[in-house]
């Protein structure tokens, strides 16, 4: 490892730990209580490392699309090894300035603690309701998600981590409760499947 990849991974483990600390105390006992409290920061390609881990625990090699889709999150979590991975060197994270880059790297983290929350936590009916709920959601999230190439099976999930993930930065920013912008429906699949209670 460089010096200038060593001091990026010791920056974005103080920022996943930091991020880790601001969640609300029922949803830390929550992450803990489904095995997704632990996390590993890498200099490598997300896909890369996923593949590496999963690998070194006895599981078949990832495929090649597997890996290029996986490099292209700087964040996932492995359910397999309840395990969340954040690449410090996710290629589009490279150019930001400081305070950016803690920024992005914390809602990293918090959208993919909330995926494991929603993966484990909700019902077969949330499941088959994501597209319409990812219909309620606000134009941004409801793009992103779609452009996202994900399944409709994954719809919820990736609704939910979302919106966990702005309801944290809004909350470090001192903005705690419902967004006058979000649906109802949404906030309380939200507050039921990870535990938000503010």
């Amino acid at each position: 490892m460089s010096a200038d990849q060593e001091r990026r991974w010791r920056r974005a483990q103080q920022i996943v730990e930091h991020a880790w600390r601001d969640l609300p105390a029922y949803d830390r006992h929550l992450l803990q209580s489904i095995g997704a409290s632990q996390w590993l920061i890498t200099t490598e390609a997300t896909g890369r490392a996923v593949d590496d881990l999963l690998r070194s625990a006895g599981y078949e090699r990832l495929s090649e699309r597997a890996v290029r889709d996986l490099n292209a999150a700087a964040g996932v979590w492995i359910a397999e090894l309840r395990l969340v991975v954040i690449s410090a060197a996710h290629e589009p994270l490279a150019e930001l300035d400081d305070r950016t880059y803690e920024a992005m790297l914390a809602r990293v983290a918090w959208h993919e603690w909330a995926h494991a929350l929603s993966v484990v936590r909700a019902t077969r009916e949330d499941v088959a309701a994501g597209e319409r709920l990812l219909d309620l959601a606000p134009s941004g999230i409801r793009d992103f998600v779609r452009r996202g190439g994900y399944r409709r099976s994954e719809y919820t999930h990736e609704l939910v981590a979302e919106i966990y993930a702005l309801l944290m930065s809004r909350r470090r920013r001192g903005q705690p409760g419902q967004p006058p912008w979000l649906h109802d429906e949404i906030y309380n699949l939200v507050r039921r499947v990870s535990g938000w209670s503010e």
